[in-house]
């Protein structure tokens, strides 16, 4: 369901699953950015059954340290007086300098949260859904599987 859609950004809430979807879009300057990372964190006191999010940045661009930063405190200060654990799975953006930006992010999320909130990094929503919701084991069939079948619809011409 979508719970929220403003400038740059997008959240779903499936609760059934207990995940959220963050989609970030296009350039957000400083105070759209702030506004948008409170609108999440109150997305997850809202619904504290969640424990698992999917930021999908593919489509986002290049957000300032300072920015981060902030965010990264912000998330900090949420956690500090909520229960439980959380998993994030990362789409990175398309645009490199965004990428580095967010790998800026993902750093300082996991360098300060330690386990409470594991952040990893995927090549596309449908693989951070499985990375999040199957698990390890069973991920690892699944990657299997996909690239059995990728081989077997390849075409070698000789």
């Amino acid at each position: 369901m979508l719970v929220a859609n403003s400038k740059g950004l997008s959240i779903h809430v499936i609760r059934k699953l207990k995940l959220a979807v963050f989609t970030w879009h296009g350039f957000t300057p400083s105070d759209v950015f702030k506004e948008g990372t409170i609108q999440s964190l109150e997305t997850l006191r809202k619904y504290p059954e969640i424990n698992r999010i999917i930021l999908n940045t593919r489509k986002h661009s290049l957000v300032m340290h300072d920015d981060i930063d902030q965010s990264v405190q912000s998330t900090v200060d949420y956690l500090g007086v909520a229960r439980g654990n959380y998993k994030m799975a990362v789409i990175p953006p398309e645009d490199v300098l965004a990428q580095s930006s967010m790998d800026w992010y993902i750093d300082s999320l996991n360098q300060v949260l330690k386990k409470r909130f594991v952040v990893r990094k995927y090549q596309s929503v449908k693989d951070a859904f499985y990375g999040l919701l199957i698990p390890k084991i069973c991920s690892w069939c699944f990657h299997l599987m996909r690239s059995r079948s990728a081989r077997k619809n390849t075409i070698v011409v000789a």
